[in-house]
């Protein structure tokens, strides 16, 4: 593979990951090891609009790298796949094509380090569309690729746009379960899994919180996640810095469409494979003495006791 160019197909599938991070806003669109550090603002747009109507808005590409570089911007369909929300930017047939209603002022630009350029676009519903939630992608790629290792990158960034095409949509969700396993290496995970099964999608607002043996308060994650239309998402909630051993309590709370829930309390012994393998030993080491050499131990000392009589 050293010295070859990847193909567009495949560079998409390479940077899956990238893009998926940038669009939830959940890390910086930063391709790392490449100096052409290409960034995307804002992640995601959340329009209104009626059928057959239209709306504008704009987005900013940013260098954030040491190189100037020409960029191609374009719009794509957005769907997801699995409940991990693996991101999928194809077009499904039994569907409408919301990549193909985007119209950008210009196809892309020149940009220079520290420097933005500003993308004006265009959405155009059809007339006859019915109301309900349709998404769609716009994204921003690097033309002068940059070499990784010998392997030619391009590096590209994208923006979401969770349309809600406007007219009577059903609002329907629910929490389908919450687990969290009793034993666990670190770091310790527990996971939700909620439901949206109506015509558009919402917001869900989770706090996560661990507390000690005691009730006093170890970790705490507030987070937002989308949930999209007749899809069920499962969300990890990890704690990456657990400690190698201990016993915790786990809750917390899930908001969506004006429901509160709170997450019964589930206890996690948190060890690591260290110390499994030490108690383990232990365990072995007590199980000896009391099997083999205390019986020993008593045996000997009964048999130079004096006999009664």
């Amino acid at each position: 593979m050293f010295g070859m160019t990847i193909s567009r197909t495949y560079k998409k599938q390479f940077t899956t990951f990238l893009i998926f991070l940038s669009a939830f806003g959940l890390a910086p669109a930063v391709a790392h090891a490449i100096p052409q550090v290409i960034t995307i603002t804002p992640t995601s747009v959340s329009p209104v609009i009626d059928p057959g109507g239209t709306y504008k808005g704009s987005f900013q590409v940013l260098d954030q790298g040491s190189s100037s570089y020409k960029f191609l911007a374009y719009p794509t369909p957005y769907r997801v796949s699995g409940e991990d929300y693996t991101p999928e930017f194809t077009f499904l047939p039994t569907a409408p094509d919301a990549g193909s209603w985007l119209n950008f002022s210009v196809p892309g630009g020149y940009i220079k380090p520290g420097q933005s350029v500003t993308i004006n676009y265009t959405i155009s519903v059809p007339q006859n569309t019915l109301p309900g939630g349709y998404y769609a992608a716009a994204f921003a790629e690097t033309q002068i690729a940059a070499k990784t290792n010998g392997v030619t990158l391009n590096e590209r960034v994208g923006e979401l746009f969770y349309i809600q095409v406007a007219g009577p949509v059903v609002k329907k969700g629910s929490l389908l379960s919450w687990s969290s396993g009793i034993l666990q290496k670190p770091p310790l995970t527990s996971a939700l899994r909620i439901q949206d099964n109506g015509s558009i999608h919402f917001p869900t607002q989770i706090t996560y919180v661990i507390k000690d043996i005691f009730g006093h308060p170890k970790y705490t994650l507030n987070t937002d996640k989308e949930l999209l239309p007749q899809t069920i998402r499962r969300i990890t909630l990890p704690w990456n810095k657990s400690p190698s051993i201990g016993l915790f309590k786990v809750t917390g709370t899930v908001k969506f469409l004006g429901q509160e829930k709170t997450m019964p309390t589930k206890w996690v012994l948190v060890m690591s494979s260290a110390v499994r393998l030490i108690t383990l030993a232990l365990m072995l080491i007590v199980l000896v003495f009391l099997v083999v050499i205390r019986p020993r131990y008593l045996s000997k000392r009964r048999a130079k006791e004096p006999k009664k009589g």
